[in-house]
């Protein structure tokens, strides 16, 4: 697909994020010789690298980890995330290794009823799963086939210049741009630096496991081995609690992720280690189906996480510096958003910085990729929030209520979980980032960016 090029090409450097993860079976990581043992730059980071080099940029990331790896599971590919990977002209790999979904599934907790059967629209283009290793792993061949992007490992960002756009590597190297961009995570060490007092963390009073079981486990159980030679994703709700599964790698692992009340067990982060034994508790008494999944998982693939919510921020921008993906509006998992939304990001910066006629105009042109992506971003963000609390009811006169509006879906009246209803999946897959990106360069004047384009930094996020 041929994309505009940009019209004046910019030096920018994009800033990722490396961990050490704990020890995970092959299960949870790529086998490719690109990778070896360490996390590092993510989903968003490496898309705004490609978005930005296609268009003609010269990008430079720099990523704290020796060797490139992601872990994690299972991924939904949302027709918005979708749209932007043809862009990047990755799509075809996509296909190659995702499973195209076809229903969801929404069951009762006790006694596994079926409340609700979605057939998964695809007008807005194809819904799929995916590894997200495999996913990662397309996304950096990609970023390395491209000859002006160059991946520096090893390479850790302890300072941020604003006035002058460089970064202080550890060591003191100094390396100066016309853009800084970071996808540095959830917790970013350069939103840090931008905010006085940060962006703290508030916890939902969630958390929540995460299991991969290999096909050759769930083929021993007819019930198991409906749910992963099917291309469908089924969710089960009950008190405080909901799971979503699905399949992905061709049908030969099946993803699980499995919501529930936070006993202050992990920190906001995947790679902590959890037990079957921790789910078995907080799963007791659910229907026959989730007591053999939770049974047929390895105590070494049980990873645990903090779920939290993170206020708004007042701005995303500094200067030529700004905030992508997780970095400045992580998103909750309830209505698979989190990886599309950073998407959008990386679609939105290449339109807007392949507008810039000189490097001055690059504080203006982060201003407009605020404007078209700060309030979607948080709008999306505020609807996973809306979607755990109907999920999470307790058994009683609101939960046989909301059974009823499962039912009433089925005739076309308003789906009660957001994932699965119609005029949500339009306000969220039917977008266009890079559209609404030129829309806003286009409609915006200088008057209306003036006041905004001050450099000193803002204070706090913004208050609910």
């Amino acid at each position: 697909m041929f994309l505009p090029q940009a019209k004046r090409p910019l030096n920018v450097i994009v800033v990722g994020a490396g961990k050490k993860p704990t020890n995970l079976s092959r299960h949870w990581v790529s086998s490719v010789n690109l990778f070896d043992t360490t996390l590092a730059l993510g989903i968003g980071g490496l898309a705004t690298a490609i978005s930005l080099a296609i268009r003609g940029h010269n990008v430079l990331v720099l990523e704290a980890t020796p060797k490139l790896q992601e872990v994690g599971a299972g991924i939904q590919i949302a027709p918005n995330m979708r749209r932007v990977f043809k862009r990047l002209g990755i799509d075809q790999r996509i296909k190659d290794k995702a499973i195209v979904l076809e229903r969801i599934k929404v069951f009762r907790w006790q006694n596994g009823r079926l409340l609700n059967e979605v057939m998964v629209d695809h007008q807005y283009g194809e819904c799929a799963v995916i590894h997200r290793a495999d996913l990662h792993t397309i996304l950096v061949e990609r970023a390395l086939g491209l000859h002006n992007i160059v991946l520096r490992l090893n390479s850790t960002v302890m300072e941020i210049c604003f006035d002058s756009t460089k970064v202080i590597l550890c060591g003191g190297e100094s390396i100066s741009g016309d853009v800084i961009i970071a996808a540095d995570g959830i917790k970013s060490p350069v939103r840090s630096k931008m905010f006085l007092d940060g962006n703290q963390p508030v916890p939902t009073g969630d958390a929540a496991f995460r299991i991969v079981i290999p096909r050759s486990i769930m083929i021993q159980d007819p019930e198991l081995r409906e749910l992963i030679d099917t291309r469908q994703a089924v969710r089960w709700v009950g008190p405080d609690r909901h799971i979503v599964g699905y399949p992905i790698r061709n049908h030969e692992l099946y993803n699980v992720v499995l919501a529930h009340p936070d006993k202050g067990w992990t920190s906001e982060s995947w790679t902590a280690s959890g037990s079957k034994d921790e789910m078995l508790e907080v799963f007791r008494g659910w229907e026959p189906r989730v007591q053999k999944i939770v049974r047929a998982a390895s105590n070494k693939e049980v990873l645990k996480s903090k779920l939290c919510l993170h206020l708004p921020l007042q701005t995303w921008v500094r200067g030529s510096c700004t905030l992508v993906g997780d970095a400045c509006h992580p998103m909750l998992p309830y209505v698979a958003q989190g990886a599309a939304q950073a998407l959008e990001d990386a679609a939105a910066l290449g339109v807007v910085l392949s507008n810039v006629e000189t490097v001055s105009e690059v504080p203006l042109a982060l201003r407009i990729y605020e404007k078209s992506r700060k309030h979607r971003a948080e709008e999306v963000q505020r609807s996973g929030t809306q979607n755990r609390v109907s999920l999470h009811l307790h058994d009683g006169p609101d939960q046989v209520a909301r059974d009823e509006k499962f039912r009433a879906s089925l005739a076309g009246g308003e789906d009660p979980d957001k994932w699965t209803d119609r005029k949500t999946q339009q306000i969220l897959w039917g977008w266009d980032a890079e559209a609404e990106a030129q829309r806003c360069w286009s409609g915006m004047t200088v008057s209306l960016i003036e006041p905004a384009l001050s450099c000193a930094p803002a204070n706090s996020p913004q208050k609910p």
